[in-house]
Order: C-alpha cells, then structure tokens, then sequence
C-alpha cells in the first residue's frame, strides 16, 4: 500500500517526465512517437497525415484505443490522460459536430500543447482540463464513452482511477484503452527510483 506521500513523489516524475515530451516525444522513449508512432499503431493514415506536425510531435501513445471501435457521432467522451490532444482531435472528429470530447491531463505543460492544437485543427467540441489526482470532475454517468492511452500504467493509484472512469461512464458506457502490461514481476521497491514509474 502507497503512502500519500510515493502517490505525490510519483505524480510529481510523471509531470516532470512529460513536461520535456510537450515539446515532442522524439528520442525520449523504446518506440516510435510522433507520426511514424501513429502509422505503426494502426490510426487510419488520412486521418493522421490530415493534421499538422505540430498535432503529432508530442503523440507518444502505446495503442490504439480507436482499434476497439469507432467513436459514434455525437458520442460524449472523455480521454484521459490526453496529453497533447491527437486522440482527442481523432474522437471529435469521429464524434463530429454534435459531439461533445473532454480531456484530462495531470501535465499542465502537455494541456497547453493541447490546447494549441485543438486550436490549430479547429476542433470546437474539445476542451481540457488539468487534474491533481485521480479525481474526474465530472457527474456520474456523464460519458458514453471513455478512452485512454498509455494512462493507466501512470497512475500510483489505479483502483481509484479505473472507479472515477466507470463513475462517470453512462450504464452501457464503454472503456477503450490501450497500455503497457508487466509480464514479469515487479521490483521489490518501486519507490527505489520513482523516475523509472514514468519510463
């Protein structure tokens, strides 16, 4: 069991993680980012060579949360951990104008590339918001549809996250994430090096 203390120690690597992958993700993880990443992982390609450089520098996603199935027009969703915004602008453009799409993020830094790129786009049915912890402020069963990318693995407290993610969710509601699985065991102290928590 974490203290609050390893919660904020770690929260506070991740943020100083993806504060330098706001200014893109190239050369700073295993595999490939960007718009190479986003090819590799299966996004549809006239989707992805549609948008700016600026929209795809900072993608650093693991999956393909879209891959699961489609975002239906005018879905409400909510993509957390939404980083730079690149799954958020492929949601609205698949929820279309009638749609509603939110993101989270616990990097300011991140939101605000976010933020420009939404603007960049002319997405208008995005917006963002910045979290401390893994509290959603959003009523219950507000979404139709949840969406994460390489989030969860993140988080120093996923019993709470993955609850606030259903809370929010409609009855009948969907989650569609992809992340990073541990196949073998973990270290015995993952607080030995709380930077690697964000590798």
């Amino acid at each position: 069991m974490m203290t609050p203390e390893q919660r904020t120690l770690i929260r506070d690597a991740v943020r100083q993680r993806y504060r330098s992958v706001a200014q893109g993700a190239a050369g700073l993880f295993r595999y490939p980012t960007g718009r190479q990443g986003a090819l590799l992982l299966g996004y549809d390609s006239y989707v992805v060579n549609s948008l700016p450089e600026q929209v795809l520098c900072s993608f650093c996603g693991v999956g393909n949360p879209f891959s699961v199935g489609p975002v239906a027009p005018g879905a409400t969703l909510l993509d957390v951990g939404c980083g730079s915004g690149f799954d958020l602008i492929v949601a609205a453009r698949q929820a279309g104008p009638h749609g509603r799409v939110r993101g989270v993020d616990i990097s300011p830094e991140m939101l605000t590339q976010a933020r420009r790129n939404i603007g960049a786009v002319g997405t208008t049915t995005a917006a963002v918001v910045c979290l401390d912890d893994e509290f959603l402020p959003y009523e219950d069963g507000f979404f139709d549809l949840v969406i994460a990318n390489g989030v969860f693995n993140l988080s120093s407290d996923k019993r709470s996250l993955f609850h606030e993610v259903y809370r929010v969710l409609r009855p009948g509601g969907r989650l569609q994430f992809a992340d990073i699985v541990l196949r073998q065991g973990a270290r015995p102290s993952p607080f030995a090096d709380v930077k690697s928590w964000a590798h």
